[in-house]
């Protein structure tokens, strides 16, 4: 396929296959929110619903609707059910939200793991971008405010719970807090947002990338000293194309340069996290560029695809090569993941040997998705 192909089999399989599918199966009409996931036969699987599935729907729908492959009503209908029902179902009396409800919107998982902070922020913004009604934006406030008062690291960021009240800190979450924070700042001039995004664009440039390799790591003790195993320590291509992507959006807002420090995480991330053979981006490595796992889940070759174009949009005709390389071999790669029995869903991850298995497709799938479709539609040519 050429660029202008791989464009318009992405609008078509979302307008044909996905938005008809998932509007009719991935909506709960009768208790509310959106579903965990659909079996390969496009049925609702019985499974409890975790608060990070709204708030990713509400964006794909919403994307949807940028991308004009679904009209405003059902993303409208979509939006407004989903942030309603994430708000009265997962809200604790902390100001934060809890992991999951079951299918009836009992509670079911109450940790508070940052990773949910995150996108419950997200969904909110996203809510409030549609229609900015007061009482979304004050719901984020009172969940920012909840982070510094209860989960505040001296080191700066927040503290990562599970559900035995284990404490451990991470990147991912805080690169998910990075998104959300610039998805507010996008919409909103409330200071407090872009408090936020500085104070976590300082930390992943501070601390989460090493100095000696220039990769950015996933796990940390309280000081933000990389954990390591026999002198290395596990980093994710995805996520190094994840975050270069998100500060050029930070730059775009608020003018500050860090575009060397976002390109050099690309290109590490292109050189020693992807496959040229079989165009795909592994799923973790270790910090002597040595993969850690050879198989590949769906959503690094979605990070890589709008890091590349993004990215791409900034450097000299001489470089761009490189740049349009990665995210064609990277939609190349994702297609392969929609080759479902029914269409519109996708697998989860493609082995070592280059097969995929597995009986239903995610709905937090989808966000991933949607937004590399809709970068590469809009910037690769």
């Amino acid at each position: 396929m050429n660029p202008s192909q791989r464009i318009e089999f992405s609008k078509t399989w979302l307008a044909q296959d996905v938005f008809p599918l998932w509007n009719e199966k991935g909506i709960d009409r009768k208790g509310g929110g959106f579903v965990e996931s659909l079996t390969f036969e496009g049925e609702p699987m019985d499974l409890p619903r975790r608060a990070m599935v709204q708030s990713r729907q509400i964006y794909s729908f919403l994307t949807g609707m940028r991308m004009n492959v679904i009209s405003k009503d059902i993303a409208s209908f979509a939006v407004t059910q989903g942030v309603n029902y994430m708000v009265d179902k997962f809200s604790a009396p902390s100001g934060a939200f809890i992991y999951s409800v079951n299918p009836d919107g009992s509670a079911k998982v109450l940790n508070p793991d940052l990773y949910t902070q995150a996108f419950a922020l997200f969904g909110l913004a996203q809510a409030y971008s549609l229609d900015p009604k007061p009482e979304y934006k004050a719901r984020a406030k009172e969940l920012v405010k909840y982070l510094y008062r209860e989960r505040s690291v001296k080191a700066g960021g927040f503290t990562e719970l599970d559900e035995k009240g284990g404490v451990s800190y991470k990147s991912n979450p805080h690169m998910h807090m990075f998104e959300s924070a610039i998805a507010w700042m996008q919409i909103d001039k409330d200071q407090e947002w872009w408090k936020l995004g500085d104070e976590l664009a300082h930390l992943a440039l501070t601390k989460f990338i090493d100095p000696q390799t220039g990769v950015l790591g996933e796990y940390f003790d309280e000081n933000w000293n990389h954990l390591r195993e026999n002198g290395r320590f596990i980093y994710e291509p995805g996520h190094q194309f994840e975050w270069s992507w998100l500060f050029s959006l930070y730059q775009d807002l608020t003018g500050k340069d860090c575009k060397a420090a976002r390109h050099n995480l690309f290109l590490l991330a292109e050189k020693h996290g992807t496959n040229p053979t079989r165009k795909i981006a592994y799923d973790e490595m270790w910090s002597d560029f040595t993969p850690k796992t050879l198989s590949s889940r769906f959503w690094p070759q979605c990070e890589r695809i709008k890091a590349a174009v993004r990215l791409g949009k900034e450097v000299p005709a001489s470089e761009k090569a490189a740049y349009h390389q990665g995210a064609d071999d990277g939609m190349d790669t994702l297609f392969k993941f929609f080759t479902t029995p029914k269409k519109g869903m996708w697998y989860d991850q493609l082995s070592a040997q280059d097969t995929f298995s597995g009986n239903s497709s995610k709905s937090s799938s989808l966000y991933h998705i949607i937004n590399a479709l809709e970068e590469y539609v809009n910037l690769r040519n």
